[in-house]
């Protein structure tokens, strides 16, 4: 009776941490037969050749007129400081409430199988 709760408690488990895994290595690309990987890189766009030509004048002539000095912030794009109405589960993202939920899964089941083999204990001491 005990290995089945302790296998019902594994399969539980493996369902609710299952779906939890990264499927990172979906995206990986293997080795090309010859060997080695071969990246994929896509020549600039005139937008980004551009950029980068107006980025090197920039560099090699500073104090030009055709530059201007970057003024202050007006407003910083985030709060300063955190609101007070704001509660901690808000905060607190999917992935991590999967934890928290397979953890408590986990000390219930512990404490499902402790309860039972002290009583099993008990029996036998008794009997």
């Amino acid at each position: 009776m005990g290995c089945r709760a302790t296998l019902m408690a594994i399969a539980a488990i493996a369902a609710l941490v299952g779906p939890g895994v990264p499927a990172a290595f979906a995206d990986d690309v293997g080795p090309t037969p010859g060997g080695q990987a071969t990246p994929a890189v896509s020549p600039p766009s005139q937008q980004q050749i551009e950029d980068a030509r107006n980025a090197m004048d920039r560099l090699r002539h500073p104090g030009t007129a055709g530059t201007r000095t970057p003024g202050t912030l007006a407003k910083v794009s985030g709060p300063l400081s955190e609101p007070r109405g704001r509660s901690v589960t808000s905060r607190i993202s999917d992935e991590t409430w999967w934890t928290i939920g397979a953890g408590a899964l986990v000390l219930l089941v512990a404490s499902e199988t402790t309860r039972i083999s002290v009583r099993r204990a008990k029996h036998r001491k008794g009997a």
